[in-house]
């Protein structure tokens, strides 16, 4: 069973939520809900709470500044908003749960899931960090970060030499020889990787073109890495890849 807390300015907003938590059978206990972040902020220090759902955007304490102003945060965050594709693209980059409203069901089924079975531990300074990216929609992304098994690791993008899939699973090869599996699949990476250079060669393989030493037509296609990786390039994508080359794009 895990405690939750809804904290949103809008009273039907916490009530649909309540409303899909309950349907979730035993798995969320809802300990209280807040429309006022100023009073939730003084209450919320004395909850033994598992999961907070956090509304983005209320007047007067937003969601960051509540969470600036608490003196631990030891509970697991769900942010909800009605935000654009530039928060939420933010949001993949730092691997944060959220759900967009209006709440989709099986949405919030996953997100409690995943937190419930990969525990985060937040920081303020990455809370800082993440809010300042929202506010700057032009920001280019260098970092990004790998939900693992056991945490997360956060990777420099230019480092990234490929990217493998593995079912519901994909595995990062970074530059050194080291690796990282990570619990999303690669069209998932694919997208955040979009506009640094990367090409989906294959249904199983996203390669960065600036570690590609060389590129063979015989034996149906392939590309070699500058570590030594042979990679095979699809008929579908062969055209694409070889027009890329051509055009000087790397």
């Amino acid at each position: 069973m895990l405690n939750a807390i809804i904290i949103d300015d809008e009273l039907n907003c916490t009530e649909v939520l309540q409303y899909e938590l309950n349907r979730l059978s035993d798995t969320v206990h809802i300990l209280a809900m807040y429309n006022d972040p100023e009073i939730a902020l003084v209450k919320l220090p004395a909850f033994d709470v598992d999961i907070v759902f956090l509304d983005i955007e209320m007047p007067g304490l937003n969601a960051f500044q509540l969470l600036d102003r608490l003196e631990s945060i030891d509970f697991q965050i769900i942010f909800t908003t009605a935000y654009d594709h530039y928060a939420l693209k933010a949001f993949r980059y730092y691997a944060v749960d959220y759900l967009l409203k209006p709440i989709d069901k099986d949405e919030l089924s996953s997100a409690v899931d995943r937190v419930a079975h990969q525990k985060r531990v937040w920081e303020k300074r990455m809370l800082s960090e993440i809010h300042s990216k929202i506010n700057a929609p032009n920001t280019i992304f260098t970092k990004i970060t790998l939900p693992t098994q056991t945490g997360y690791v956060f990777a420099e993008i230019s480092e990234i030499v490929r990217c493998e899939a593995n079912s519901n699973y994909a595995t990062i090869f970074l530059d050194g020889e080291s690796k990282i599996i990570i619990s999303k699949p690669l069209k998932h990476v694919q997208e955040l990787l979009q506009g640094h250079g990367f090409f989906r060669c294959h249904q199983s393989h996203l390669v960065n073109l600036n570690f590609i030493k060389k590129y063979e037509k015989n034996q149906g296609g392939y590309i070699v890495m500058k570590n030594g990786d042979k990679i095979g390039v699809s008929q579908g994508k062969k055209s694409a890849f070889e027009a890329l080359l051509k055009s000087g794009l790397r």
